[in-house]
């Protein structure tokens, strides 16, 4: 499991060490550094994913403060690292730490990987339907990243192969020849078709959030294509792999460099052994085969929301996080990080969880009145952080997993309270 420690970066005093888990949610009011955990998560994912790829460390051991340079200028934190700041991010493939104002990288495991879109969809998305997105220079951050994976995604929704944005009985779809963005709907039986800009702040906000979740569990393993630059490093690796995968072992060179000379030649034996079928050369290849595919052929997608809930009804906010449990969690591996300040989230988060703990105790009809009863989910596998004054310490839930209600009871009694002093006045 991932685990991950944070100290002294930004509002964050500290994170004790976090296991993250299939989901994982932070709650805290604005400027509490939820966003700052979650970009800094979204990074050593990142990160854990370019040397994985690379199969070399060399980039960041050369540079130590390249980390750091590219988290800021990425993730726009430029300021929040100080002479204290500290990261340990620990996978089944490497250990980042960053102490004492550098950065050390180590393998846990190099050939582990299994390759991930890391999706990170921050507060600023509904900037992406503005007719001037594409005009505007963001640099290398995270605003230009998700603007780029848009670009890609909504070429999927046509007028024909229009998207339905959940149950608002709306719909989207994108004009290519004049790149714009469309809404169909209808409204007291008057139908529409206005440009998404010109939507509603919720609709413009919920929109691209739901046309990048469809593409990202759908389309990217349909397509699953990789760059010039991504195909250059796969031969590279795949060359790398060749020799301390197969040649290395088969030959029995593992204590020593293969004399370069003669590589050619041990290939072309190789692959003579490999098509008469020899156990001990198959066995080889298949291992091979096995690393390069996780590397470079992507399995699972890991998501990372700021604030999912912006401009939305709490009734839409819980059909949101619904919607989430369904899509975002249906390949082994997948992982859903979310930053929210919205009780409702929690609320509807609780429920999905609560109906992992019951639902095979519920009669079916029942059930069929249950509308978490697709998103249901075991509550070990959900992890729900407050942050209280920079720190966070341990989850808000129960033994049960479940949120515990004297979390909801507190802050409903200090939302209460100013009503309560005056009710004493009311005749």
């Amino acid at each position: 499991m991932t685990t991950i420690e944070i100290k002294n970066i930004g509002p964050i005093k500290e994170v004790v060490e976090i296991s993250l888990n299939r989901i994982n949610v932070f709650m805290g009011p604005q400027s509490s550094g939820k966003s700052t955990i979650a970009k800094i998560i979204s990074f050593c994912t990142w990160v854990e994913k370019d040397v994985a790829t690379g199969q070399s460390l060399s980039e960041y051991q050369k540079n130590k403060t390249y980390f750091r340079e590219r988290l800021e200028s990425f993730h726009k934190i430029k300021g929040y690292f100080n002479s204290d700041s500290y990261i340990n991010y620990k996978s089944e493939v490497v250990e980042i730490v960053w102490k004492n104002e550098e950065c050390s990288i180590s393998w846990v495991d190099k050939y582990a990987y299994k390759r991930s879109k890391i999706a990170y969809i921050p507060s600023e998305r509904n900037m992406v339907i503005l007719p001037e997105a594409r005009k505007s220079e963001f640099g290398n951050t995270n605003i230009r990243s998700f603007l780029f994976d848009w670009f890609e995604a909504r070429k999927k929704y046509s007028n024909e192969n229009n998207l339905s944005v959940l149950n608002l009985g709306v719909n989207y779809y994108y004009v290519e020849g004049s790149e714009e963005d469309h809404i169909r709907g209808n409204n007291n039986d008057a139908k529409y078709d206005i440009l998404l800009s010109n939507a509603s702040s919720g609709l413009q906000s919920i929109t691209p959030l739901i046309a990048m979740i469809e593409y990202l569990t759908k389309w990217i393993y349909d397509e699953d294509t990789i760059s010039f630059e991504q195909d250059e490093r796969r031969q590279r690796v795949n060359g790398f792999l060749v020799v301390e995968k197969i040649l290395k072992p088969y030959y029995g060179y593992d204590k020593i460099d293969l004399p370069i000379g003669d590589l050619q030649e041990l290939v072309n034996s190789f692959n003579e052994k490999l098509h008469e079928k020899e156990e001990k050369a198959v066995e080889y290849f298949d291992d091979y085969k096995t690393i390069s595919n996780s590397l470079f052929k992507t399995t699972n997608s890991q998501f990372i929301i700021e604030e999912p809930e912006q401009n939305l009804f709490p009734e839409t906010q819980r059909d949101l996080v619904y919607y989430f449990l369904q899509k975002c969690l249906n390949k082994e591996g997948n992982r859903l990080t979310l930053t929210t300040h919205s009780p409702y989230v929690l609320y509807a988060l609780n429920n999905c969880m609560m109906a992992g703990l019951v639902s095979d105790k519920m009669e079916a009809n029942e059930l069929s009145k249950l509308k978490c009863n697709q998103s249901k989910i075991n509550p070990v596998d959900v992890s729900i952080y407050e942050i209280r004054e920079g720190v966070v310490r341990g989850t808000i839930q129960g033994e049960d997993g479940l949120i515990s209600d004297n979390y909801f009871d507190q802050k409903m009694k200090d939302l209460m309270d100013d009503f309560y002093l005056m009710l004493n006045h009311y005749e």
